[in-house]
């Protein structure tokens, strides 16, 4: 029976076995495989991993493209800021500070030599659904088309209705870009792209193919465990009841 049993456990289990076997080795030597050295920028596996795309990067409409959006990130030349959960849906630059909007919150974020600091953030009481400028002033339009005017402390105040902004307001667009800008951006957040040793990692793992193969590798490995424990009983046994019939028979000769 148990003979019988290792060698169905062995057959079901061999193909993940050997897997396992040149996924491992080929992790023991790194350097060899150029696994440290080489990235994926496949779309498929961004998507599997969660990681953002070309199509994820937005700049300013102006010819201004030293800024960036990606959801809610935030970068400038190399410096990059995360505002949060929710996505920047526009942003207005003034010398150097920076205004970035989300749907209901306004952040004011200044310029620094070493990093983006964040100087102030109000929360709007109504829904935003653009940035603009008219007259050097700086203006949110939202989703009822009416119009606020907003300072430097983040003081907003509904604009006068002689005030003509539907022509005035001239608002900052955020736009996509070529693919070497967006890969420049996208390198500022994440790097160059999915590192071969992490994807071979995850496939020997089984983390590549979701919660159920990392399961069935789970039971794999208890499986080698029970078939080297199983193997080596096989093989005592066998060796001891040669022992024995040697034993017998040599008393009978004797």
């Amino acid at each position: 029976m148990l003979k019988k049993l290792h060698k169905i456990i062995g057959l079901s289990v061999c193909i993940i076995v050997i897997h396992l076997s040149i996924t491992g080795i080929i992790l023991m030597y790194p350097s060899t495989f150029k696994l440290l050295d080489t990235y994926y920028t496949n779309s498929y596996l961004y998507n599997l991993y969660g990681m953002f795309k070309a199509s994820d990067v937005k700049v300013l409409e102006s010819n201004d493209k030293d800024i960036g959006v990606i959801k809610s990130k935030l970068i400038l030349s190399d410096m990059v800021l995360d505002t949060g959960n929710k996505d920047i849906i526009g942003i207005l630059k003034i010398n150097n500070l920076i205004y970035a909007l989300k749907n209901n919150f306004l952040f004011l974020i200044e310029e620094g030599d070493f990093q983006l600091e964040v100087l102030k953030k109000e929360e709007l009481p109504f829904s935003a659904k653009s940035i603009g400028i008219s007259n050097e002033e700086v203006i949110l339009k939202d989703v009822n088309n009416k119009y606020y005017i907003i300072n430097k402390d983040l003081n907003f105040f509904l604009a006068p209705k002689n005030k003509d902004l539907n022509t005035q307001y001239s608002k900052s667009n955020l736009i996509s870009t070529d693919k070497e800008t967006a890969d420049y951006f996208l390198f500022q957040v994440q790097g160059p792209g999915i590192q071969a040793l992490r994807l071979l990692t995850d496939l020997h793992n089984g983390r590549f193919f979701g919660p159920l193969v990392m399961i069935i590798f789970s039971i794999t490995s208890l499986a080698v465990i029970f078939l080297a424990i199983s193997g080596t009983w096989i093989s005592l046994n066998i060796t001891l009841k040669r022992s024995a019939y040697k034993k017998r028979k040599h008393r009978r000769h004797n």
